[in-house]
């Protein structure tokens, strides 16, 4: 997984548009991962790195999505505390609030948009 998923819309409802982008954007400072010369400096030859996009609606989801986007946007949330204007912070509070009107777990809006990379690799 190149970095934690992405569920909400553009526009929540609950301040401004881009929350998620801005959360995402803050949050994932690290390089992403390129497994290409651990695999080349273990004895592996790379015959291919595929990237692929993961996006699932609510429907195929079911109804864990709402308690995965609440457990996963709640982890960025505990590292966003020092990144994120007060604005965007208030935001996704209201958001994780189960007792919110516009809380994730009542959200009918949810998708999983994600991106995965797989190396293929084989011992010579």
């Amino acid at each position: 997984m190149d970095f934690f998923p992405r569920f909400l819309p553009e526009d929540t409802g609950i301040g401004r548009p881009g929350l998620e982008a801005r959360l995402h954007a803050a949050t994932n400072t690290q390089p992403p991962h390129d497994w290409t010369d651990r695999l080349t400096d273990a004895g592996f030859t790379v015959e291919a790195r595929r990237p692929f996009e993961i996006r699932l609606d609510r429907t195929p989801a079911g109804p864990a999505l709402s308690s995965y986007a609440q457990v996963c946007l709640a982890k960025l949330r505990s590292h966003a505390t020092e990144v994120l204007d007060t604005d965007d912070l208030a935001a996704l509070d209201t958001l994780l609030d189960e007792t919110q009107p516009h809380s994730i777990v009542r959200r009918a809006d949810l998708s999983v948009r994600t991106s995965r990379t797989t190396w293929i690799a084989r011992r010579p």
